[in-house]
This record gives structure tokens, C-alpha cells and sequence, in this order.
């Protein structure tokens, strides 16, 4: 079957005529955006003084949900959704519906741009059409207009090397603003207004073995097939009976361009029979042509294997957005407001201690239209441990947008293999089966999966070259499953952001937090996966395949294949499916993870911070789902 490369047009764009009129606002009625400040990041980097104001940067102008009059609140909406009895049960609605209840009205938007017009800032088109999603629009202007349309300071900033520039205080916007004679709550209508900070720390969620030397010479792949993982994971019941991801399709949303055929070698090279199509949007005029050398386009191209090996019928729809703060909105506003997948997931983040609360507002945004419109939406937590902003931050963090209360957050474990030999089968995950790792010179025994973090290699620091045991430590210190408690979605958070997450997610050991990670796959690099990727700094164009590779970015894309399969069997898309996990883990459909650590947090009994609810047993898993459904 051929399969469907076509690169598809810019993301659905919602296009807002400007009509330039006169607008009035009085100079002292004006209201803050709260959390609109990355004071964590600003705290510990040096001010060097007021920014270029002639120098161009672009915003993101996030607005707020509105409260309909003949329906729910949308938090409320996307509760019902997932209450089975509820009469809204799974009535997701289209994106039509959805920008008819909760999206601002044109007047709104054209009122909102009526006043940055005044300040010559305007929106940016690609094609000749304005940026836009249902819940933001991207404009441009002068560093100096921006000051004084918001009423801030911009200034130059360096922290760790990098030089970047930042507000230093909340925008404001006007709580009065007359346009065509109606008089418009500005500060009321926007949610958040990103572009501002320029710093981004936003990268992958893969590593590397340490030492990938005894891989070097293999010129083939090395580590588990998608066929040992689809074993392991008890998906294979539902292969054999034709539920492949058939009739959905799985959205990899990414910053980094790949090559298309690489993905298609790589289902050939495994036998992986595969009818689902595959294509490309290029967000906000991003080019899908693949170009630089990087992590970034292995990454993409391991998203799509894995989750298309996963789900063999589902289709694949890759979004490829620029590496820029409002770029990582806009990435997952494209794929909520296009409405064309049931799955999504991205295995991109940065540590919490670098995102101001309004920012992480702007990106739940995306995944609460995503939940009302159907689309299970997952995110890697991400490699760093307990301690994901390190070495910036060296206190406790999770991931963002892993930390998200509508979002999915898929954490690691170490899965052991049954023998030595390359490619050998792991062992029977939820059991006591011992097996090993293979480590350079050796092996190390290992009993039942554990919560992966690398204290375990600890003293085996001479088979890495390493000549004490501190410095292997500094080598290998914090990488491990991401995991903890947000910092940012807690009971204290604005805009009652805790009830966005509480009414689903119970046992997590600290009140009034969004606990990190939900659910749990193998992603030690040590018992860990190959990537083919033509383009890759480690590969040639005849020999594409990569070695030695894990991280929680493996994990979120097999577990997007996984929803694929559910969906189908369970017969439509389900949405924000955290609260069917949660309410059903205790009935069965988990692999209990009771050992390992992530260097501060310990795997055990139930929830945990290192591996959630833990690994899916896929076929149970489906069938307490169907129970669940059925009331």
C-alpha cells in the first residue's frame, strides 16, 4: 500500500480581519496577568540592562475560556466527559462546536487587536493569513512597543552562558477598551501572553548509554524490537485479533523535521505490516524538509516508529513546529484546533523552573480543547529524575508540559532482558523473573522491572573508565524517570488550578499537587532501543541505525500506540483517559513497579513518582476499561 507522504498545509487557520478604529482606554484602568514573570529563572540570572527596543519579537496572546450560557464550564465539560452515567459520557465535541462555546468571539479578538495595532504590533500571517488558533493569536512588534502596550520592562539577561531577554514584571492590559462603541475587558480576555522571555530550555527526552563503544561496530539495530515490547505488554492479544489502531490516528507532535522513509525502513526492517498513512503539517510555515543533524530529528523519527509499530493501523500525523516559546504553543494548539487525531503524543519539555504559571496555563489550554474534542494527549516526564531542571535548578522539579493536569504523563522503568546475547527477550514484566543488563566488560543481575534511575550503576563505575565512584556519580547524576509533585498545578496555583487535576488523581502522597508521572515504560537506556535515522550525527545515509538509546521518549510514544489500540477496541477515542486509569488500576490492566528510585523518590505499591499507576498489561488493561465504560 502506498503510503501518504504529502505534506499537508500550514495548521487550520482562523482568520480575524483587522478593522483599524478608533479605541480609547483610560490610562489608569488597567489590570495585571498574574504569573506572567519567570522569577525562578530571572532570580539566579544577571540583568544587563534594558533591551534593543528596536529589536522584533513575536507573542503569543492566549485568551480565556468563555462560560457559555447553555453549557457546562469547559473544566466542568471535560469531567463530564469522563463520567460514565454522565449524559455527556464521551459526547466530545467537534472543533466547530467548540470554538462556538468557548473560543472568544471575533469582536473580542478584533477588539484585542485593534489595541496592539495602535503599537504597531500586528499579527503575523504565513501565506498571507493571520496566525491563529481557537484560543490565541501570534503578533509581532518592536521590543519598545511591546513596553508600552503591556506596560513593562524588557531587559537583556544572561544565566549559565546564554543570553536571552525578559520581562521583569506582569503585563498589563486595560479593564476598559472601547472599540465600534462596546467597551471590552482586555486583561479579562487574555489568558497569557508568552514571547516575552526569550529564554527556552525546551529539548528532547532521550539518552544514551554512557558508554556505547561494544555497539559501535553493530550494523544493525540493538535492543528491543517493537515486537519484544508489544510481548512484554501483552498487546499482542489485540494484534492478533485485528485491533492494530485501525480508524485512528496519532498525532507525534515535535520541534524537529525527520525523514519519512526512514520510519518506513525501519516497520520493514521488523516485519512490521503496516496500513496506517503517514504525513506532515508544518506549524506556523515550518519547514518538514529535514535539514541539521541532531537529536531533534531522531527524536521525531523514534516517536513515529515506535507509536506507528505500536498501533500498525493507525495513522500518523507528525506537526513540526519552530524550537520558540510561542512555537511550543502553537504546536499543540494545532493539533487541538485542527481536531484531526484521537491520540497525541510529544516527548519534548523543560523543567518547570524555567516556565512562568501563565505559560504552563497557555499550553493546558491546548490540552483541555484537546479533552473536549476527544484527543487523549500524552507527554514524556521526562529523563532528569527527581530533579528535572538540573544542573540550572538543583532542587526538586518535574516536567512541563508532563505536568500538565489534561495531559498524560508517561514515566520509565528498567526492563531486564533474559540473557546477555544482543537482542535477547526482556523478562515477563510484573514478575519476580530475574534477569540482567548488559553494562561495558559485564552484566548486572537485576530482579523483576524496577523504576529506572542509574544509582544502580553506581559501583560498576570501572567498567565505564571512570576512576572513582564520586565521579561516576557526577557522570551519571540525576538521569532516571522523571517524577515528583508540581510546582506549578497545586492547590495554591491561580485560576483554581488544582480542580483541574484533583477530581481524578487521588493516592499521589501530597495533597494539593499535580503528581508526575501517570503511567510507566521501559526506557533505560541500558535495556533500551535502536533508532533508524539516515540523519543522524551518528549515522551515514547507508546505514541509519543508532544504538544505545532510552529516556521517557520512548515511553510516551508506545504508550500513544497503546491508547490507538484502546481506542479502537473500546470503540472511539477516549479523551482524557487519566481518569479511567486511575479509577481502574486497582482492578487490574498494571504492572505494580515496588523497586527502584529516581534518586529521591522510591517505586512501590500503587502510585508512585517514579512510574505513576506503572506498565500497562495491555490486553487486561482493555478489558477493564470496556467494564469501566459500561458503568
Amino acid at each position: 500500500m502506498k503510503r501518504g507522504w504529502a505534506v499537508l498545509s500550514s495548521a487550520a487557520l482562523l482568520v480575524v480581519p483587522i478593522m483599524l478604529s478608533s479605541g480609547s482606554a483610560a490610562a489608569s484602568q488597567y489590570g495585571q496577568l498574574e504569573g506572567s514573570t519567570a522569577n525562578a529563572l530571572l532570580r539566579q540570572s544577571t540583568n544587563n540592562g534594558p533591551a534593543d527596543t528596536s529589536a522584533q519579537i513575536t507573542l503569543f496572546v492566549g485568551f480565556n475560556f468563555q462560560v457559555p450560557s447553555n453549557m457546562p464550564t469547559l473544566s466542568q465539560y471535560i469531567q463530564d466527559t469522563e463520567t460514565p452515567g454522565n449524559a455527556y459520557f464521551h459526547k466530545f465535541l467537534t472543533k466547530s462546536e467548540f470554538a462556538s462555546y468557548y473560543a472568544p468571539s471575533s469582536s473580542q479578538v478584533s477588539a484585542m487587536l485593534n489595541y496592539l495595532a495602535q503599537y504597531n504590533i500586528v499579527p503575523v500571517t504565513v501565506n498571507g493569513k493571520a496566525v491563529q488558533y481557537a484560543m490565541g493569536i501570534n503578533v509581532t512588534g518592536s521590543v519598545g512597543n511591546v513596553e508600552k502596550a503591556f506596560d513593562v520592562s524588557i531587559n537583556n539577561y544572561t544565566s549559565g552562558g546564554r543570553s536571552f531577554i525578559a520581562n521583569n514584571q506582569n503585563p498589563s492590559l486595560p479593564l476598559s477598551y472601547t472599540f465600534n462603541g462596546t467597551s471590552y475587558n482586555l486583561q479579562a480576555l487574555v489568558s497569557g501572553v508568552a514571547g516575552m522571555t526569550t529564554y527556552n530550555a525546551i529539548t528532547t527526552h532521550v539518552q544514551q548509554q554512557q558508554n556505547v563503544s561494544n555497539l559501535d561496530s553493530q550494523s544493525g539495530p540493538v535492543g528491543y524490537s517493537p515486537q519484544q515490547m508489544a510481548t512484554a505488554y501483552d498487546a499482542t492479544p489485540l494484534l492478533n485479533s485485528s485491533i492494530t489502531g485501525k480508524g485512528v490516528t496519532i498525532g507525534v507532535a515535535t520541534l524537529a523535521s525527520f525523514v519519512p522513509s526512514d520510519a518506513s525502513y525501519f516497520w520493514k526492517y521488523y516485519g512490521i505490516k503496516r496500513e496506517g498513512t503517514l504525513s506532515e503539517v508544518g506549524v506556523d510555515g515550518q519547514s518538514t524538509t529535514a535539514s541539521g543533524k541532531g537529536l531533534g530529528g531522531s527524536e521525531t523519527s523514534l516517536d513515529v516508529e515506535r507509536s506507528g509499530a505500536m498501533a500498525p493501523g493507525a495513522n500518523i500525523i507528525v506537526y513540526e513546529a519552530p524550537n520558540t516559546n510561542p512555537g511550543f504553543i502553537d504546536l499543540y494548539d494545532a493539533v487541538a484546533t485542527q481536531d484531526q487525531v484521537q491520540v497525541m503524543t510529544t516527548s519534548w519539555g523543560e523543567a518547570e523552573f524555567f516556565v512562568p504559571f501563565s505559560y504552563a496555563y497557555l499550553l493546558n489550554q491546548a490540552f483541555m480543547q484537546g479533552a473536549a474534542e476527544g484527543i487523549t494527549m500524552m507527554a514524556a516526564s521526562g529523563d532528569y529524575g527527581a530533579y528535572d531542571g538540573y544542573p540550572s535548578d538543583k532542587n526538586l522539579a518535574v516536567d512541563s508540559p508532563a505536568s500538565s493536569p489534561d495531559i498524560l504523563a508517561a514515566g520509565g522503568t528498567t526492563l531486564p532482558m533474559v540473557s546477555s546475547k544482543p537482542n535477547a527477550n526482556p523478562i515477563t514484566p510484573g514478575s519476580s523473573e530475574s534477569g540482567v543488563i548488559p553494562i561495558p566488560g559485564g552484566t548486572i543481575a537485576m530482579t523483576g522491572e524496577q523504576g529506572w534511575g542509574w544509582q544502580y550503576l553506581l559501583p560498576y563505575y570501572a567498567n565505564f573508565g571512570v576512576r572513582t565512584q564520586s565521579q561516576w556519580q557526577r557522570d551519571i547524576y540525576p538521569v532516571g524517570s522523571t517524577g515528583g509533585y508540581s510546582a506549578l498545578w497545586t492547590s495554591g496555583s491561580p485560576d483554581g488550578a488544582s480542580a483541574l487535576y484533583s477530581w481524578w488523581q487521588s493516592g499521589t502522597g501530597q495533597s494539593g499537587a499535580r503528581g508526575v508521572p501517570d503511567v510507566a515504560l521501559n526506557a533505560d537506556p541500558f535495556t533500551g532501543y535502536a533508532i533508524y535515522d539516515t540523519n543522524s550525527v551518528y549515522t551515514t545515509p547507508s546505514n541509519g541505525w543508532t544504538n544505545g538509546w532510552g529516556g521517557t521518549s520512548f515511553a510516551a510514544p508506545q504508550w500513544a500506540g497503546i491508547v490507538a489500540l484502546l481506542d479502537q477496541y473500546l470503540g472511539g477515542a477516549q479523551g482524557l483517559i487519566n481518569p479511567a486509569l486511575y479509577a481502574t488500576a486497582k482492578d487490574g490492566g498494571f504492572h505494580s513497579i515496588t523497586q527502584g528510585n529516581n534518586w529521591y523518590y522510591n517505586a512501590g505499591p500503587g502510585w508512585n513518582a517514579v512510574t505513576g499507576l506503572g506498565t500497562p498489561d495491555v490486553y487486561d488493561l482493555a478489558k477493564s476499561l470496556a467494564q469501566w465504560n459500561n458503568g
